[in-house]
């Protein structure tokens, strides 16, 4: 019998506490419109003396103080005097280089036509024995005069 009590109990906690997420399922639900209506009605407030026609007017008119903020900084910033034409200066610099190309070409002039020296005999090697013999008469000079 306790057993069957017992299930009982468990059966209605179950109940309420099902119940009790319905209802906070339900006002947490109504909450959540409460704020969409307030959040509905500041737009409606925001955007009341606002229409389409009005954002595109002023979405112009920024561009053009825009455009013209640009005007203004190029007229301000262009070099005044005398202007410097880049395409100008770049020509007259490949002339320049150009003419100091053909001046050493020119100033190379013509390859020696002379005749060339004849070769004379070979020279014979001194013999192997001969340079070791130099050689040693050499280091026992550097010794003797180390010595001193």
């Amino acid at each position: 019998m306790h057993e069957s009590n017992l299930e009982k109990i468990t059966g209605q906690i179950d109940s309420l506490e099902n119940n009790l997420l319905a209802i906070e399922s339900a006002n947490l639900n109504y909450e959540t419109m409460k704020a969409m209506q307030q959040g509905a009605k500041a737009m409606k407030h925001i955007h009341g003396n606002m229409n389409i026609d009005k954002v595109d007017q002023t979405m112009d008119e920024i561009e053009e103080q825009i455009t013209l903020g640009q005007e203004i900084s190029n007229a301000i910033s262009r070099p005044m005097g005398n202007e410097v034409d880049e395409d100008e200066l770049l020509d007259e610099l490949e002339q320049l280089e150009q003419e100091t190309l053909e001046e050493k070409m020119v100033s190379v002039g013509k390859a020696p036509t002379g005749k060339l020296p004849s070769v004379g005999e070979p020279t014979k090697a001194k013999p192997i024995a001969q340079e070791e013999d130099d050689e040693e008469e050499e280091l026992r000079k550097l010794q003797a005069e180390m010595a001193l």
